[in-house]
């Protein structure tokens, strides 16, 4: 009887051994972030684009550009949708590219709980041109 409770017990341990870096590896998963805008804000939760993120650090890469003859600055906000006021992890700014090139950058934002239902919202401060970011959302 004590061989196999202590196989079991083995048998148990192994398997959450093995589990620890599949949940890492899921956590690490990067997602798309896409937007397009000319007026001056663009949401994702107004546009049902919302994420998968675990508590713990985030890394937002986005590649931003526009239509303009000169650069301007991006407001990037991190939000959870939730019941009442979405929670708010942040604003970072990004710079946009001039004449149609685009600048890549990376900012980091710390959620405090995992859900899948965080989304970015966009804000830029000129309405006469069309703005575009490409880029990622994933766990560090």
């Amino acid at each position: 009887m004590k061989r196999i409770s202590r196989f079991v017990t083995s048998l148990i341990a192994g398997a959450l051994i093995i589990s620890i870096p599949l949940v890492a590896a899921q956590a690490a998963v990067s997602q798309n972030v896409n937007f397009t805008f000319s007026y001056n804000v663009v949401s994702g939760a107004k546009n049902n684009k919302y994420h998968k993120l675990n508590k713990g650090y985030v890394n937002l890469k986005l590649a931003v550009a526009g239509q303009g003859k000169s650069t301007e600055k991006i407001d990037v906000s991190l939000f959870k949708e939730r019941w009442g006021p979405d929670d708010y992890y942040g604003v970072r700014s990004f710079t946009q590219g001039k004449g149609g090139a685009s600048v890549t950058t990376t900012h980091q934002y710390y959620v405090g709980s995992s859900s899948s239902d965080f989304y970015v919202k966009a804000e830029k401060i000129s309405n006469n041109y069309t703005t575009k970011g490409v880029g990622t959302i994933k766990n560090k």
